[in-house]
């Protein structure tokens, strides 16, 4: 059976800082339920392979489409794909208002609704990635409004690095293989990019438990980009603030890149 001690040193101390507000007999209980039980990813819709699309529906929305599948859509009848769309918001004196996560002096009032309609293809797909954010459809799940390609990157280095790995290993999530591949992911401790991933699987990684047999962890321990030899710019890197540091360590009770070669720039 796995335990934490053999994960690689620095997917052990990744593992640590993602779950150190649990403490450490979580992480180590949850790497040993997680022997067994490879991590999931998402399944393909039946149909021809190919690459996902933004296709116009009769909502006036684009909507991501794979295999003649809506992937926001939550299932087909005759008239079509069935959406269905969560919002929420705060109310005050003043009104409904977006909540944007800011500390609030007096406790609002949480309001939501859920809308559902149903969605029609009615036009040939293109390319995601040219869709404005406002034109995409926001029904599904969560992690679809988030599986879309972002804008370009904003350094000259990553763009090449992106378009590099695109001509290489093709557009889609070099994990999954379903959405479009949205963030040039790579190993924090060295450098090396791995690979081209859609934002879901970009998030969720580096939380898998499992020392190999299992897509996530077979993708980390073999970067199928790794031939290409690219370097992520460490400059580009997002990083921890010294707060968010100072309190996962004091959570912990010890620092767990302690003694790793990092990246991490001094401070």
């Amino acid at each position: 059976m796995a335990t934490l001690d053999e994960l690689p040193p620095y997917r052990r101390a990744k593992l640590l800082w993602l779950w150190a507000h649990q403490g450490l007999p979580y992480v180590e209980q949850r790497v040993i339920d997680a022997a067994a039980r490879p991590c999931r990813l998402p399944c393909a819709p039946p149909g021809p392979p190919g690459s996902a699309l933004a296709v116009p529906g009769s909502d006036g929305r684009l909507h991501l489409a794979c295999a003649e599948h809506l992937l926001c859509g939550d299932e087909q009848s005759a008239g079509g794909w069935a959406h269905a769309q969560y919002c929420s918001w705060v109310e005050d004196e003043n009104g409904p208002r977006e909540w944007r996560g800011s500390r609030e002096e007096s406790t609002p009032a949480w309001g939501s609704a859920v809308t559902t309609w149903t969605v029609r293809p009615v036009g040939p797909g293109i390319d995601p990635g040219l869709v404005p954010r406002r034109e995409r459809c926001a029904a599904g799940r969560y992690e679809v409004l988030h599986r879309w390609p972002p804008p370009p990157a904003r350094t000259a280095s990553v763009r090449r690095m992106r378009a590099a790995l695109v001509d290489a290993l093709g557009p889609d999530c070099h994990l999954c293989g379903l959405y479009p591949g949205a963030m040039v992911d790579h190993d924090h401790e060295t450098g090396l990019v791995r690979g081209l991933l859609c934002a879901l699987c970009n998030r969720t990684l580096e939380e898998c438990p499992h020392v190999a047999d299992c897509p996530r962890a077979d993708y980390q321990n073999t970067p199928p980009a790794a031939a290409l030899g690219l370097i992520y710019p460490l400059s580009d890197e997002w990083r921890t603030t010294d707060a968010t540091r100072r309190r996962k360590i004091e959570l912990l009770g010890f620092d767990p890149f302690e003694g790793l070669p990092t990246r991490r720039m001094p401070g």
